[in-house]
This record gives structure tokens, C-alpha cells and sequence, in this order.
């Protein structure tokens, strides 16, 4: 008997192992760029969705750790956008989920960042539903203090920017800027956490260095099969 449960738990580890993803969701109106940022590990990258398209496969590696922003309007290249790239940096708006699978093994650490703007919804979920489900749908209101480029997505430009000419540079330019030392609040922090409470509106949104609030926005999962959203539909607000 002790044999066999050794066995089932080793089966059921496995089963674990292999159910590691990262499938994305497009359930916007319009079609989306997806540009990924990888600090270890690989994914893919420069990967078109059409509105509507579903079940994608991000093909990422057990150890990776990165970002996928999201653009829309852009050239299958992404050479060019309406929002989001080339640049990647807020210049134009756009939304940020990160993910890390590399620090703790057999877990995800992940958290919507709204820090470089809004251009649609994100919703990050697990295979287990005990994991926190954090959302971020500003697209559903439309009281941005500095509208982007597109008005039939409700785009914000970044927290760090009262003005659209302020983010010409990026949302976090060399030197700091707008969030302070780029790391506290911007002057539009208080309407991103006030909306989406469970993402990121300013670098330390964490609760790093002191800054103030600390919301609850990234979680571990010990659960790696992960999905991504788009145009949920809804925001969060969570808390621990």
C-alpha cells in the first residue's frame, strides 16, 4: 500500500509538471498585438490575435519569467500601433500582465501592471480558483484623466503622466518623471488604484520602500496552468 501511494503521489506531481501553460483569451472587439519581455526563459513573441480568437498557446518555458504587453492597431510587425509599441515604454498607452515561473519552481508569481497606461482589460486566472483572480477592465468607464488615442477602447494614458506630452518620453523616463523617483505615485495613480485596486499604479504599488497604498497586487499560485484575458469585462477588487 505505501508502494502505490508513493506512486500516486509521483503521478499526481507529474500531472502538475505537465499542466504548466500560459494560454491567452482575446475577447476584445478588435485584434491585439501581443510583444513579450523575457528576463529568463522563453516565450513567444510578436503574436497577432483577432478579436475573438481564443485558447492561444504562449509556449512558454517551466522557467520563465517576463512580461506581455499588449497593442492594438499594429502593423504584424509591430513596427507600428495606435496603442502600445514600437517603443513599448507608454509613449502611447498600453496594458502589462508579468508573470515569474523561474523564482520558486513549481509556482507563479503574477500581477496586472497599469503602470505604462490602459488600452484593454486583462483578467489573470489558475487552474485552481483559490488563487487570487485579479482584473483590471477600465475600458468599461469612461472618465480617464488623459485619454489615448483610441476613444472606442476608453484608453488611459500612463498614472505617471498628467498630460499626454509628458508621456512623449515614456511613462518612466531616465531620471524619473512623473511617478516619483520613478517608484511612488504619479499624479493619476489615485484613479487607477481607485478603479483597478488589484493592479499595479505606480512602481511600488506593492508596498516597497513605504509607499502608500500597498494594495494586493501580485500573488504565488502553486497552481502553472494560467490564463490571460483579454476584455474581461469586470475589475477586481480583492483583498487579502
Amino acid at each position: 500500500m505505501v508502494t502505490t501511494s508513493r506512486f500516486a503521489s509521483l503521478a499526481a506531481l507529474v500531472g502538475v509538471a505537465a499542466a504548466q501553460s500560459l494560454i491567452v483569451n482575446n475577447q476584445c472587439s478588435v485584434g491585439v498585438y501581443l510583444f513579450t519581455q523575457t528576463s529568463f526563459g522563453s516565450i513567444a513573441n510578436g503574436v497577432s490575435l483577432s478579436a475573438g480568437q481564443t485558447g492561444y498557446n504562449m509556449g512558454i518555458s517551466s522557467n520563465w519569467d517576463g512580461a506581455i504587453n499588449v497593442g492594438t492597431g499594429c502593423a504584424s510587425d509591430g513596427s507600428s500601433c495606435t496603442t502600445g509599441g514600437p517603443t513599448w515604454d507608454g509613449e502611447t498607452p498600453f496594458s502589462r500582465a508579468e508573470f515569474n515561473f523561474y523564482a520558486v519552481p513549481g509556482s507563479v508569481t503574477y500581477d496586472l501592471s497599469m503602470i505604462y497606461g490602459f488600452n484593454v482589460g486583462m483578467e489573470i486566472t489558475a487552474g485552481d480558483s483559490s488563487c487570487a483572480q485579479f482584473s483590471c477592465d477600465l475600458g468599461t468607464l469612461s472618465t480617464c484623466p488623459v485619454p489615448g488615442p483610441d476613444p472606442n477602447l476608453n484608453d488611459c494614458y500612463s498614472p505617471c503622466c498628467s498630460s499626454v506630452s509628458e508621456c512623449s518620453g515614456g511613462a518612466l523616463p531616465a531620471g524619473g518623471g512623473g511617478c516619483e523617483s520613478n517608484a511612488g505615485p504619479g499624479p493619476n495613480s489615485p484613479y487607477y488604484y481607485d478603479n483597478c485596486p488589484n493592479a499595479y499604479a505606480f512602481p511600488d504599488n506593492d508596498g516597497a520602500d513605504g509607499y502608500s497604498p500597498a494594495d494586493y497586487v501580485d500573488y504565488t499560485c502553486g497552481n502553472t496552468a494560467i490564463t490571460l484575458t483579454l476584455c474581461p469585462g469586470f475589475s477586481s477588487n480583492l483583498s487579502e
